[in-house]
């Protein structure tokens, strides 16, 4: 089993079920969703996803570990493309992490850790290049992990970002003190 955990927060977005539903029809399994609601005021909203993944995804992943071969991450507004099954992603026979959904490639930079696989073989290494990283975007740590060889860039994307207004974004900008909602 190679569940996907979804980087979301609180309250979830309107347009997160349609993500986990699509998701689960292709095939893929979903971890119990687990939200987080960080105070923008202690961590700039342009980091909740990272810290969603060093202190929700990891701690999840943990617990399980032995009963998984790997594991997706997926970011909350996402759907996989409709011909991107899991029985697909298992025809592909991936041994190694890979980032399989983005937004697109620049010529120094990969935007959008839409989908990212990690066999459970590469979790410990995985926990340790997440401590040892400062806060930071996620999709440029995960640039790093590319540029480094250690995470694999497929090349074309197989998911896609269902189209919606940034609440992440407009609090970001409004300068209000709120939590990621």
């Amino acid at each position: 089993m190679n569940p996907l955990d979804y980087i979301i927060y609180e309250p979830l977005p309107a347009y997160f079920t349609k993500s986990y539903d699509h998701n689960k029809k292709l095939g893929y399994n979903n971890l119990t969703v687990t939200p987080d609601s960080y105070d923008i005021n202690l961590i700039p909203a342009r980091h909740c996803g990272f810290q969603h993944i060093k202190q929700i995804t990891i701690p999840k992943i943990e617990k399980i570990k032995d009963s998984i071969d790997g594991f997706f991450i997926i970011e909350g507004d996402i759907i996989i493309n409709e011909d991107y099954t899991y029985d697909k992603f298992l025809e592909e026979k991936h041994r190694k992490p890979i980032w399989l959904g983005y937004k697109k490639k620049l010529s120094n930079y990969i935007v959008g850790n839409f989908l990212i696989f990690i066999p459970i073989r590469y979790f410990e290494e995985f926990k340790i290049l997440i401590n040892n990283q400062a806060n930071v975007y996620s999709d440029r740590f995960f640039t790093k992990l590319v540029k480094s060889n250690w995470l694999k860039l497929r090349d074309t994307s197989v998911a896609t970002e269902i189209p919606h207004t940034s609440n992440v974004l407009l609090q970001s900008t409004s300068g209000k003190s709120s939590f990621r909602k």
